[in-house]
């Protein structure tokens, strides 16, 4: 029998590696392995699975209990599954899910080259509230 988390990895490694490698340069992780570990390890994560194949995740945190903030932290869709909707009932979700546990705010962060993630944050009622040299920061309230 496959541990829970070992299974999860594979099935999000291999999600992820397909998309940092489309050449579109949108998806930039270091050290994949470890980031996935974190995620697994600290993150709230939700996937969508059809028949053991994953269609698509998301990894928020739920942990600034004192800020009362929520932080999405990667939204990961198959090609194949684009435009199923898949991406707003995760984040739907995800914010339903922070707003039961008493958070206030959820904030993202989108690469500024990203213009598909951008337009998703304001339809799904993000504000943009900052940017960095590399990410456009969105918050919403709850």
């Amino acid at each position: 029998m496959i541990e829970q988390g070992t299974y999860l990895k594979s099935k999000i490694y291999d999600l992820m590696n397909l998309m940092i490698n489309d050449e579109s340069g949108l998806f930039e992780v270091g050290d994949l392995d470890g980031y996935i570990d974190k995620l697994i390890e600290k993150a709230c994560i939700i996937t969508i699975m059809a028949q053991d194949a994953l269609q698509g995740f998301l990894a928020y945190y739920a942990n600034d209990y004192e800020n009362k903030v929520g932080f999405i932290s990667m939204l990961i869709i198959d090609p194949s599954t684009k435009r199923m909707g898949y991406g707003r009932r995760l984040v739907e979700f995800a914010l339903k899910d922070l707003t039961m546990k008493g958070f206030k705010k959820c904030r993202t962060e989108v690469n500024t080259n990203n213009i598909k993630a951008i337009n998703i944050c304001k339809r799904l009622g993000f504000t943009y509230v900052g940017s960095n040299s590399i990410y456009m920061v969105f918050e919403k309230q709850l």
